[in-house]
């Protein structure tokens, strides 16, 4: 099994507000910086619930980057919205509501298990991790925490502009 550095705590990047958003235009702009800085895009949740006061969603994406053979960046996104009524602002369809978008991003060495034959491997694996390169981890979870608030930043300035219409 890999061995994964948690970056960010799960709930420590979160984005929540009460706004007019539209979840085609904030997908396609997930999408397209992921293109841009080669993560592979993945779809692993995507619920729909027509409630008494509104729809309700609930979408989580994995994001995934091959940084090198043995290194390779995780950044998660769950987003729930609730209370979600259509509104229309400036000719656009959007849904007005709750909602709550939380990051999580993990630095994942060994992702491929090449190491994992053996207990002498996996000790060999914690020796070379955590005293023979640790600075040079440490410098990648470094550059998967920039691009983690790289895409935060991204999404809260899209969901902003949303709220502008």
């Amino acid at each position: 099994m890999s061995v994964s550095w948690d970056i960010t705590e799960w709930g420590s990047v979160v984005i929540r507000q009460e706004a007019p958003i539209d979840l085609e235009e904030l997908h396609k702009a997930i999408f397209q910086w992921a293109k841009e800085n080669n993560y592979f895009f993945t779809e692993k949740n995507f619920t729909e619930k027509v409630k008494s006061h509104g729809k309700e969603f609930e979408l989580a994406w994995r994001l995934e980057r091959k940084i090198t053979e043995f290194i390779r960046f995780n950044i998660d996104m769950t987003i729930w919205a609730y209370g979600m009524n259509p509104v229309k602002k400036d000719g656009k369809d959007l849904l007005q509501g709750h909602v709550e978008i939380v990051f999580f991003s993990t630095l994942e060495m060994d992702w491929q298990n090449r190491w994992e034959s053996s207990k002498f491997h996996r000790f060999l694996r914690r020796i070379y991790i955590y005293y023979m390169k640790k600075q040079y981890f440490l410098n990648y979870a470094g550059k998967c925490w920039q691009e983690t608030y790289s895409l935060h930043a991204l999404v809260k300035a899209k969901i902003e502009q949303m709220s502008l219409f």
